[in-house]
């Protein structure tokens, strides 16, 4: 149990059930959710509030969760036609899906007490819980929050104390591109130095460009004392080495910081877990800052759920006319401030403090509903699949058709495209997959 209740208010607590039941249920569900997209989202819809569904039981659970799933996961493409994806990666998509779907039947199988014992045996890991006093109070914000955190770092204790650290700091995410030009590595360097410097905890998503540059910088400008460096968010399981290309700083981040995902140990990187791990990153952090990146980039959809969510969010404007400025640009044409430096950083989120006082137990419906709708869930999902099935459309076609964002639409594609159920052709023109 990762829990430290001298240095945390106490955890949260229902009428019904035990908080050691509670929390074995979050773990199940969470390890299930890592599985399969829109889970939590789900059962906050069916059961009215993450509190709700905890104090259900495994059975009213499960049968909730199994029918979408196997219907939708039962589904299978006719071959591939010249103009679509070729036939073996079409079959790598239906096999890793099929070892996804054997892995979620088999916990959800399990008895939440048996898994949960189970998950918190790893070395220098730790599992914190919706419940826990621990879990950091940003991600309450959020209409389908992780009903736990998988966390990495050097020793149980560190953990805990780092965790600490992460719900009481101010934190800024940085994002930008995987190939950012020789002036965006420089902007991400400076800035993550600098905050990090100025007491700000730089969070990013530990992926090749902006986000490890941001958070190498960090790393080299914390003191040798100073606890927690910096906040690696991940869009697999914590134990995951993704990308290779990051390894090394994967483990100086580990040592001096913290792996923090949603994502069960052993969980792989697929597209659909990065959009989800945007939305972790821009709740933990009181702003985003986008160096450089593409209109549909992961970065502009970080982004767009940080304004959702009330963050601030900020831009390092760069060249005129470059594809990787292009987010940037767009996001200071709507408004968002111009970022040149760390203190434009903090003279924008100290205006930006979390509304803690409604973050002690669960949302108000109406605000819950409208954030549910608003985000990416199978009813989304199915409108999206409706507009495709009048003909191929780009991102920008589809986000007009359903009446979302232009980020949404992006993700929304995305889970369809990992999910053999649409292609992204020439152009970016997405087709769908006929069954």
């Amino acid at each position: 149990m990762i829990d430290d209740a001298s240095a945390r208010p106490a955890p949260l607590r229902s009428s019904h059930g035990a908080p050691e039941r509670r929390r074995a249920l979050c773990i199940w569900l969470g390890t299930l959710a890592s599985w399969r997209g829109g889970l939590v989202q789900k059962l906050v819809r069916e059961c009215g509030s993450v509190s709700q569904a905890l104090d259900a039981s495994p059975a009213e659970l499960a049968a909730l969760i199994r029918p979408p799933g196997v219907a939708r996961r039962s589904t299978r493409a006719h071959p591939a036609t010249a103009t679509q994806r070729p036939e073996r990666t079409r079959e790598a998509h239906a096999a890793g899906r099929d070892a996804e779907e054997e892995r979620f039947a088999a916990v959800l199988k399990g008895r939440p007490e048996d898994l949960s014992r189970t998950q918190e045996r790893f070395p220098r890991s730790a599992v914190v819980t919706w419940c826990d006093s621990l879990y950091p109070p940003g991600l309450r914000q959020l209409a389908d929050p992780p009903l736990c955190l998988f966390v990495r770092g050097r020793c149980d204790e560190e953990i805990r104390r780092r965790l600490n650290i992460l719900c009481d700091r101010p934190a800024v995410a940085i994002v930008g591109t995987r190939a950012p030009s020789p002036y965006g590595t420089e902007m991400a360097w400076a800035l993550g130095r600098d905050l990090t410097s100025r007491g700000i905890l730089v969070i990013s998503g530990l992926a090749l460009g902006i986000d490890a540059t941001a958070q190498a910088a960090a790393i080299g400008a914390a003191k040798a004392d100073q606890e927690l460096a910096t906040v690696a968010v991940l869009g697999c399981g914590p134990d995951v080495i993704y990308p290779q290309a990051n390894a090394r700083l994967r483990e100086e981040v580990a040592r001096r910081g913290l792996l923090v995902s949603e994502f069960a140990w052993g969980v792989p990187a697929r597209p659909w877990r990065f959009p989800a791990r945007n939305r972790v990153m821009a709740a933990l952090s009181r702003g985003v800052v986008v160096v450089e990146g593409a209109s549909r980039s992961g970065a502009r959809i970080t982004a767009g759920y940080a304004l959702e969510l009330g963050r601030e969010v900020l831009a390092v404007p760069g060249e005129a006319g470059k594809r990787l400025t292009q987010a940037p640009h767009d996001l200071i044409r709507q408004g968002a401030p111009i970022c040149e430096s760390a203190a434009d950083v903090v003279a924008a989120i100290t205006t930006v403090p979390l509304d803690t006082e409604a973050l002690d137990g669960d949302l108000d419906q109406t605000v819950v509903a409208r954030l549910l709708e608003r985000g990416s869930d199978n009813g989304r999902l199915s409108r999206v699949l409706r507009a495709l099935e009048r003909g191929p459309m780009t991102a920008d076609q589809v986000a007009k058709d359903c009446g979302v964002r232009v980020h949404e639409a992006s993700a929304l594609l995305s889970e369809l495209e990992v999910d053999g159920l649409a292609s992204l052709t020439g152009g970016g023109v997405y087709r769908l997959e006929r069954r």
